[in-house]
């Protein structure tokens, strides 16, 4: 008999309202295998930074999420943290401190590891991204460009299992996005990249879930999505 393979995530029957709000995600059900790549595409207000944010445990709604085999509820968050990183849209959301050394470094030192070990984990980041040269520097000072980079540094220093991108490409110039995708590449992680942007997602992932007001829509093969002009247009993808 085969060993079945469990998954990474598993969603079920997740529906996300804000106080006073209409619903933002509805009966959302998926699951993510170790290792694969999946592109959330859909319009803007789709819920795709909703759904990345009750993944991460920021906002709760019902349900059951399962991280590695393991709830997520208040308990276990400590532990779900450490197995899944989050990239958010904008690195001003993740950097605040004076020193990119400080701001790789956070997480680490909240979890009380020896310095030798942070020193080590924060160069190897800087390192996979590109900018181990910037460790010194002021974060206000870096490009955009400079600042996501920074950004993934400060979630790769924690070695996750999972990562999560927000729409990782936005407000990039060409040389940026780029570098972007390169190290994405080199990255082992299973990956989920929330954007609107079809030429990342062919670029980057084999899979691809649509959303479009709250629901998904797709769950397939990227490819065979953008053979379907309809599908692609009905929900406010642009085919390439």
């Amino acid at each position: 008999m085969e060993n079945k393979i469990s998954p990474m995530i598993e969603i079920r029957s997740l529906n996300f309202a804000y106080p006073d709000a209409p619903r933002i995600l509805t009966d959302i059900n998926f699951s993510v295998l170790p290792g694969e790549r999946i592109a959330i595409a859909g319009p803007n207000g789709a819920g795709k930074t909703t759904l990345f944010l009750n993944m991460t445990g920021l906002v709760q709604g019902t349900g059951e999420i399962v991280v590695k085999g393991v709830r997520l509820e208040k308990h276990a968050m400590p532990s779900i943290r450490r197995s899944m990183g989050m990239v958010f849209q904008s690195p001003d959301d993740q950097l605040f401190s004076t020193r990119v050394y400080d701001d790789v470094a956070y997480g680490l030192v909240y979890q009380g590891m020896e310095k030798e070990e942070i020193d080590h984990r924060v160069q190897r980041a800087l390192a996979d991204v590109g900018m181990l040269d910037s460790i010194q520097a002021v974060p206000y000072h870096l490009s955009l460009g400079q600042k996501k980079r920074v950004a993934i540094a400060s979630v790769l220093s924690m070695q996750p299992d999972i990562l999560l991108f927000d729409e990782p490409t936005m407000g990039l110039d060409a040389r940026a996005q780029k570098q972007f995708i390169q190290i994405a590449k080199n990255l082992s992680q299973t990956i989920l990249v929330a954007t609107h942007d079809m030429r990342l997602a062919a670029t980057l992932c084999s899979r691809l879930l649509i959303l479009d007001e709250g629901r998904l829509v797709y769950d397939g093969p990227l490819q065979g999505a953008l053979q379907d002009a309809h599908l692609l247009e009905k929900h406010g993808l642009e085919r390439i």
